[in-house]
């Protein structure tokens, strides 16, 4: 199933991000290899694409909910785990990458505001109050009382 294929890629993606920003010792180069990836102009095509793809419709299958919802949240993973490596990344370079570092912010932020509409529509029948079944039975008509000696 090719929506399984994109969570998949995208958790991938993810775990790369959370990999990258909590190495010990850090590695700055790895880091913005990795952020270059993720949000690089060209590149973000890619999990943008894999949004418009997956996400642009509700299904109308009720047995693709679950991937479509878990997609969402995978998407919403990832942008958390960009902002995390831009910030570490911030933390790492010297004045020579400010430029950079701004360029990948501003793409983070141009890749967020495209995806933030596919990642923040729920599919309405996940969310619908399950219906209450109440019983009309009377408890007390079958409650024994029996009297307890002390």
């Amino acid at each position: 199933m090719p929506t399984e294929v994109a969570i998949e890629d995208m958790q991938k993606k993810t775990q790369e991000l959370a990999f990258a920003t909590h190495q010990d010792p850090a590695d700055a180069k790895m880091l913005q290899m990795v952020l270059q990836g993720s949000v690089g102009t060209t590149v973000n095509q890619g999990p943008l694409e894999v949004a418009q793809v997956f996400l642009s419709e509700i299904p109308s299958d009720p047995k693709l909910y679950r991937h479509h919802n878990k997609l969402r949240l995978c998407f919403k993973d990832f942008t958390k785990r960009c902002e995390d490596a831009l910030r570490k990344n911030k933390s790492l370079i010297g004045p020579d990458q400010k430029e950079y570092q701004r360029e990948l912010e501003r793409n983070y932020h141009r890749l967020k505001e495209a995806l933030q509409p596919l990642i923040n529509r729920k599919i309405p029948q996940l969310y619908k109050p399950v219906l209450q079944v109440t019983s009309h039975r009377d408890s007390f008509s079958r409650m024994s009382l029996r009297k307890l000696d002390i």
